[in-house]
């Protein structure tokens, strides 16, 4: 587990860099199967205005068959929250960081991405080479901003059969400031990570910077591929492995 918090991105430069050091280096964006032992990104800047604030982001619109946007990877939404969102750029005459800049920042500029109106989401990997085909990842991790309690933003990993692998929260780190969450398994076993909050009067949605996971490797989950909300709202939570390799940064 790779934990840390800081004012800035220089803070918690090195836990993000340790994370990416358990791979074997960045894979290109190619709707193509790279190297199974390297990772994929997304720090939302390859988003086109017509797609970012005020407007949704489709919640698979890096998982395509198109350079740049073959990442496989899917947002679904879960409970209240109804789509996504990606922050302006400033050359749009949109207001940045959602007009909020004394509350969020960004580790690299200078997209930022949320849920609208909800906390919770699902976040799917699929095989980049045919986009439908559910896949595996060794680890997922990702960049937070503006985070101020303990339990608002809480990371659950699943495997393929519905069970908890892990569970962490994010470590806070208050506004404007960021922190950094990731967990790495020994082999490609996460299916699907889990956005939700630990507290029960929280109504303060997540908001991120960069994704960093594994290169999504393809999976036999069934002959015919289901729908991914479909799939994964028929399998159940069971067992528990609890997660033993831990790397903690505590901010000075």
């Amino acid at each position: 587990v790779f934990s840390d918090a800081g004012p800035g991105a220089e803070d918690i430069q090195d836990t993000v860099d340790a994370f990416r050091a358990e791979f074997s280096g960045l894979n290109p964006f190619t709707p193509t199967n790279e190297d199974p032992d390297g990772r994929r990104e997304i720090n939302w800047d390859g988003v086109p205005d017509a797609l970012a604030d005020p407007n949704e982001l489709p919640g698979d619109f890096f998982n395509a068959a198109i350079p740049g946007r073959a990442r496989g990877i899917e947002f679904v939404p879960t409970g209240e929250t109804e789509g996504f969102e990606v922050s302006s750029s400033s050359a749009s005459g949109v207001p940045i960081l959602f007009d909020e800049p004394d509350e969020y920042s960004f580790f690299s500029p200078e997209r930022i991405f949320r849920p609208i109106d909800g906390i919770g989401f699902d976040i799917l990997f699929f095989d980049p080479l045919d986009q439908t085909t559910p896949a595996l990842t060794k680890g997922f991790g990702a960049v937070f901003t503006g985070l101020e309690e303990v339990g608002q933003a809480v990371l659950s990993y699943f495997d393929i059969n519905g069970n908890l692998l892990a569970e962490e929260s994010a470590p806070p780190s208050g506004l404007t400031n960021l922190s950094f969450l990731g967990v790495v398994f020994d082999d490609p076993v996460v299916a699907k990570v889990s956005v939700g909050t630990s507290l029960f009067d929280s109504d303060e949605e997540p908001v991120f910077d960069d994704f960093l996971y594994g290169e999504p490797v393809p999976a036999d989950v069934a002959p015919i591929p289901l729908p991914a909300g479909l799939w994964f709202g028929l399998t159940s939570i069971a067992g528990l492995l609890v997660l033993r390799r831990r790397r903690v940064a505590v901010p000075a």
